[in-house]
C-alpha cells in the first residue's frame, strides 16, 4: 500500500527546523501541486535548490511537514515564479502513478495537511484568523483559544465473499474517478461501530446481508482525508444484488479466476482483492512477480 514505504522511514515528529537548499518544497494551489517534469507521464517533487532566484524567499514562509529518511519536506502557499516547461501544476491523482512510492506518499500526505490548513483559516467559534500552533500540528485561535487538528474521517472497506466468489462493483463516473473494480466502502457515522457501518453500507449499496466480519488491516488514505479500516465478510442469505444506482454503476459476483491482477498495489482495496484471489499477499507476489515501487 502507498504508506508501506519500507525501508524508508517516515518521521511525523512536530517541529519547525530551518529549511535547507536540498529540502523538498511543495507548492499547493487549490487541488494541484507544483511538480518537476521528468517526462510526459512522470513527475518528481522539487527542492528549494531548484528555484535559485527565489529559494531564500520560499524558505522564509515554508511550513515544515515531516521527514522521510531524514530528508525534510515543506509546504508553501506562494510561488513567485516557475518555468512551465520544467514544472507543472498536477492534480492529486498524479501521485497514484508517481515513482518511487515513498515520494508519492509524501506528496499526498502534504496535500492532506494543505486541505486542513485551507479549510480552517478562520476560527469556527469566533471567526478570528487562526495561527499555527507552536507545540503541535494544529491551528490555534489567538482570540478564543479554539484548537483545530487535521481532519481524519474513518471509513470501512469490506471484501464480501460467497465461497469462491467475490462481490465487486464500479463507482458512478460522477462520484469517483476510479474506474476499476472496487469493494463496498463507506464512512462511519456518529454512534456506529465499524461492524455496524459494514452492515449498513452493504445493505444500502447492494441490498445484501453479511456475517463473520473479520478485521484485516487499516490504511491512511490522504486522497480523501480518510483512515480506511479493511475487513473480510461472508454473504449471509440470498445473493441477489439490489444496486444503489446513485452511488454505483454496477456490481456483481466474480469467481477468483475472473478477478483481474492488480498492477498498482497502493490501496487496501487492492490488497483485499489479491488476498482473496490468491489466499495471501505472499502467494500473489510469488505467482505474479509483482514488486513494489520503492
Amino acid at each position: 500500500m502507498i504508506q508501506d514505504i519500507n525501508p524508508h522511514k517516515f518521521d511525523l515528529t512536530y517541529g519547525q527546523p530551518k529549511a535547507q537548499d536540498e529540502d523538498f518544497v511543495l507548492y499547493i494551489k487549490k487541488s494541484k501541486t507544483l511538480l518537476r517534469k521528468v517526462d510526459e507521464e512522470n513527475h518528481k517533487i522539487p527542492k528549494f535548490s531548484d528555484f535559485p532566484e527565489d529559494k531564500e524567499l520560499l524558505k522564509e514562509s515554508a511550513y515544515y511537514l515531516f521527514a522521510i529518511d531524514g530528508n525534510h519536506y515543506y509546504y508553501v502557499t506562494e510561488m513567485p515564479r516557475y518555468d512551465s516547461d520544467v514544472y507543472e501544476l498536477c492534480p492529486t491523482a498524479a501521485y497514484r502513478k508517481m515513482h518511487p512510492m515513498y515520494q508519492a506518499f509524501a506528496g499526498i500526505t502534504a496535500t492532506q495537511i494543505h486541505r486542513f490548513k485551507e479549510s480552517r483559516k478562520y476560527c469556527g467559534c469566533c471567526g478570528h484568523l487562526m495561527e499555527n500552533s507552536k507545540t503541535e500540528r494544529a491551528l490555534v485561535c489567538p482570540e478564543c483559544g479554539q484548537t483545530e487538528y487535521p481532519k481524519i474521517s474513518p471509513a470501512v472497506i469490506v471484501a464480501i465473499s460467497d465461497g469462491d466468489r467475490l462481490l465487486m462493483s464500479r463507482y458512478r463516473v460522477n462520484n469517483n474517478p476510479y474506474r476499476g473494480y472496487a469493494l463496498i466502502a463507506g464512512f462511519v457515522e456518529i454512534g456506529e461501530s465499524f461492524e455496524e457501518t459494514i452492515h449498513r453500507e452493504v445493505m444500502e449499496e447492494v441490498g445484501l446481508k453479511v456475517k463473520n466480519i473479520r478485521y484485516y488491516k487499516s490504511q491512511p488514505w490522504a486522497f480523501s482525508d480518510t483512515e480506511m479500516i479493511g475487513f473480510f465478510a461472508e454473504l449471509d442469505g440470498p445473493d441477489k444484488i439490489k444496486l444503489q444506482e446513485d452511488e454505483l454503476s454496477e456490481a456483481g459476483w466474480y469467481h477468483r479466476d475472473e478477478i483481474p491482477d492488480e498492477t498498482m498495489m497502493n490501496s487496501i482495496g487492492s490488497e483485499l482483492k489479491m488476498v482473496f484471489k490468491y489466499g495471501s499477499l505472499e502467494k500473489f507476489y510469488e505467482v505474479t512477480g509483482y514488486k513494489d515501487q520503492n
